[in-house]
């Protein structure tokens, strides 16, 4: 192997990336790096992609995107999604080059954290992790089985009348941003901007839902579906906001709106829904917790850029 050197990854990059990650993943996943593709075209500031080359050979790539809202969070932090190297030259270092040339952009983008998600089972990633800096997390990843809600047994367990949950639309965003600010106590609008044009411009599928009462948004949940991200083989539904306006709480209306979600991923064949949660937050693990999910095999990795 001659002298190597870490680029930004490019078009011109996309079909050696497909092959690579097909040698590397033992299958061809190519609409999920045109997904990633399309939206880095379309917000090249918030993706960071990079390729590792031996002359004008790629031997590696990296693929990440900003966060800074995702999961509660409330620190801009940079979330890696995939990294691949080469099977021919593992074992170089090649890839903890790449993950320092994560951190080093990460820097300049005033991240204060890399954050990614490993299987504890996929050893050959965890080592990579470790010897990049990373640390297992203060969170926890739950997932839940994606299957049909049962109907109500009996004519006492339906609710009169049922909340009235519909998909997320752009002229929802003044609402939830509100909504979100009575349960933060911050202005999100950049994150939750930046989230609605996610799940309405980068998704072909209507996962986010919103509930109203009386006209009103005052419950929403967030989601996308990641068909390849943190080394998934299938296709994957993540959580990433769910909030009820504290003065609508105890009306079942996060129960309603996950439970749409959930009947929406059904309909569509994607067997999980996935989310992190904070170590120190019981409300919302015990929420969940009740509502089936359980915590995934996979685990939370963070370090410092």
């Amino acid at each position: 192997m001659g002298e190597t050197q870490i680029r930004p990854l490019t078009r011109e990059d996309f079909e050696a990336v497909l092959a690579l990650d097909a040698r590397i993943a033992g299958q061809l996943r190519r609409g999920y790096f045109e997904k990633r593709l399309a939206a880095a075209v379309r917000h090249p500031k918030r993706h960071l992609q990079l390729a590792i080359e031996d002359g004008s050979r790629l031997r590696g790539f990296l693929l990440a995107r900003g966060a800074d809202g995702e999961y509660g969070g409330s620190d801009r932090a940079v979330v890696l999604e995939t990294i691949g190297v080469d099977p021919e030259v593992q074992r170089r270092g090649l890839g903890r080059r790449m993950l320092d040339g994560l951190a080093e952009l990460a820097r300049t983008r005033g991240a204060r954290a890399l954050r990614t998600q490993a299987d504890w089972r996929d050893h050959s990633l965890l080592r990579l992790l470790d010897r990049g800096g990373f640390r297992v997390a203060p969170r926890q990843v739950l997932e839940r089985a994606v299957h049909r809600m049962p109907l109500p047994a009996t004519d006492e367990e339906i609710e009169a009348p049922p909340p009235k949950v519909r998909p997320l639309r752009a002229e929802d965003f003044d609402w939830v941003t509100r909504v979100d600010q009575r349960i933060t106590g911050r202005n999100r609008a950049d994150y939750l901007q930046r989230k609605f044009d996610e799940v309405l411009q980068e998704s072909a599928i209507a996962l986010s839902q919103v509930v109203e009462d009386d006209g009103f948004v005052v419950a929403f949940a967030m989601a996308r579906i990641d068909p390849g991200d943190f080394g998934r083989a299938q296709p994957t539904a993540s959580l990433d906001t769910i909030g009820v306006d504290p003065g609508f709480s105890g009306k079942g209306y996060a129960r309603a709106v996950l439970t749409q979600m959930i009947e929406n991923l059904a309909a569509i064949h994607v067997e999980r829904l996935e989310t992190e949660v904070a170590g120190e937050d019981a409300a919302l693990r015990g929420f969940l917790h009740a509502f089936g999910f359980r915590p995934a095999q996979r685990l939370p990795f963070e370090r410092a850029p």
